[in-house]
């Protein structure tokens, strides 16, 4: 067995005997719905109930994989499997005069026929938001809930479903409180001051990880709306895990800002920062410009360019979208944390929210959007999310550059959507403990990867689909660790009845690593959903 994070464990090393039993699991997962409703609970509170409006929309979804290598091992001792996956589904909206809480919670339930003892498993995920106006127009706190699966290791495995089985998979809990307050002053001076409170925990990591938290406050006045505009912001975040000191990032600027017509506006930046890691510390002036450009209320541009302590840090975007498209490209050079990127960073690309700014224009109510955009997918056969980089974990400052860009286009037939990323991540000396040597390589590389998903509606409510996915992880000099890995995917959906989705089709999954055990899966699968009104 490679000495490899990537390569499988066996089952008595990936978590506690306790933690692994299946009251324990459901244990964690009662954990979550509680938690769940706390939030439901801080979004009710201050409303009449007759005065809200909810809206559930439960189903279930039961898919059959015949898969010939369930645990993604080498050609030699790779074991084929059938795996059930049911799994139970719940999004709900709710809106009232002062509250707001709308999510989603999916319990995925795996079986499997000939590696049950070890493969049975329960995959919950979760994204619940909740806000509550306590004073009306100055004083909210808003909560968020979110379970994820997610890729401990970049030159890991990244399997295409749940149906197969890998101890690069984890999962994570992020809990948000965030008191604020926020208003508009006399002048038309807006003002906001906000607490970020996030608290991660992971679960079923390969090697032990500790859990993490981080609080960041964040503060503006400003008033933009004169021809001559001015801005002034703070931001200090501390990020702490359970066996290290803070890492403390506090930056101050002042922006003034010139509206060169209703269109275009340019800034500039100065201020000071304040960084204190476990190890090093530094203080300097920060400087830089940048312009918002909005030609159409269909197109947008937006760039920033900041110097700082690790040189320059900037963030370029290009949005545009007509009746039949969208398209998104983004660039950007900073720091972050692992907390951070999980607590602001899903577990993929959002298809849904993607494809529902190609309804803006023909559909202008959001919650009519959202059934429009949920409806659609269901025909088409789209899935819930593209992959993205994963996010590294470490106790550590990251330098991340990173590159995306995004495209959707819709027709008569056929729906294309399209994404490609680069990320390169390095650690930052002193900014926190050293990882061990296992995950060294994990943490200093660069990941480049991309999906192409096409839909065709052949009629009658019958839909064609095929996906490719492709990702690339490279250890940056002086290492020299690469992994390849591909995913290709041809299915057919049918709309059964208007509230049943049959589907089937089959895959190819492949990976070639010079630090990982390489493998190569088939697989054909068969389901159905439906949903309960």
């Amino acid at each position: 067995m490679s000495s490899h994070v990537s390569c499988r464990l066996r089952a008595a090393d990936r978590c506690p005997k306790e933690a692994c039993r299946p009251e324990a699991r459901l244990v964690s997962i009662v954990r979550g719905a509680c938690a769940a409703i706390l939030v439901g609970g801080l979004a009710l509170g201050a409303a009449p109930v007759g005065a809200q409006t909810w809206r559930f929309d439960p189903a279930i979804s039961i898919v059959e994989t015949a898969t010939s290598n369930v645990n993604l091992d080498p050609s030699n001792a790779k074991r084929s499997d059938l795996a059930t996956q049911i799994s139970p589904s719940l999004t709900f909206s709710e809106k009232g005069p002062r509250t707001h809480l709308e999510g989603g919670v999916s319990i995925p339930i795996l079986v499997y026929a000939r590696t049950g003892a070890e493969n049975n498993r329960v995959y919950p995920s979760a994204s619940v938001i909740g806000d509550v106006e306590l004073v009306r127009n100055f004083f909210h706190v808003e909560g968020a809930i979110a379970v994820a699966q997610q890729f401990f290791d970049p030159f890991g495995a990244r399997p295409a479903d749940l149906s197969t089985a890998t101890d690069n998979r984890y999962r994570t809990d992020t809990y948000r409180v965030s008191p604020y307050i926020q208003g508009v002053a006399p002048g038309n001076i807006s003002y906001e001051l906000r607490n970020n409170n996030v608290w991660t925990n992971l679960s079923g990591a390969p090697i032990t990880a500790n859990n993490s938290r981080y609080t960041e406050w964040t503060g503006n006045v400003a008033n933009t709306t004169a021809q001559l505009g001015w801005l002034v912001n703070f931001d200090d975040t501390y990020v702490r895990f359970n066996d290290q000191s803070s890492i403390r990032t506090s930056l101050a600027r002042f922006v003034p800002s010139y509206n060169v017509d209703p269109q275009l506006r340019l800034r500039a930046s100065v201020g000071y920062e304040s960084n204190e890691y476990t190890l090093t510390s530094s203080r300097g002036t920060i400087y830089g410009a940048g312009f918002e450009w909005h030609p159409t209320d269909r197109t947008s541009a937006v760039a920033n360019y900041e110097h700082r302590f690790f040189g320059a840090s900037y963030l370029v975007s290009f949005d545009h979208r007509t009746p039949l498209s969208i398209w998104n490209v983004s660039a950007s050079r900073n720091i972050t944390t692992y907390p951070q990127q999980i607590g602001t960073l899903p577990a993929g690309l959002n298809v849904a929210g993607f494809v529902n700014g190609l309804f803006v224009s023909s559909i202008p109510d959001p919650a009519a959007r959202q059934q429009a955009v949920d409806e659609f997918m269901r025909q088409r056969g789209l899935p819930a999310v593209l992959s993205n980089p994963i996010v590294l974990y470490g106790q550590q400052i990251l330098l991340q550059e990173q590159q995306n860009a995004t495209a959707g286009l819709i027709g008569a037939r056929n729906v294309i959507v399209f994404s490609i990323f680069n990320v390169r991540n390095q650690p930052i000396a002193g900014s926190g403990d050293t990882l061990p040597p296992i995950l060294a390589l994990g943490n200093d590389n660069r990941q480049t990867g991309g999906s192409l998903v096409w839909t065709h509606n052949i009629g009658a409510g019958i839909a064609m689909n095929a996906s490719l996915t492709g990702f690339r992880t490279v250890a940056n000099p002086p290492g020299e660790a690469h992994t390849n890995q591909a995913v290709v995917n041809l299915g057919i959906s049918m709309q059964f009845t208007p509230l049943t989705t049959v589907s089937a089709g089959a895959r190819y999954q492949v990976l070639v690593s010079d630090v990982s055990s390489d493998y190569t899966e088939v697989a054909a699968f068969v389901g159905l959903t439906h949903r309960f009104k």
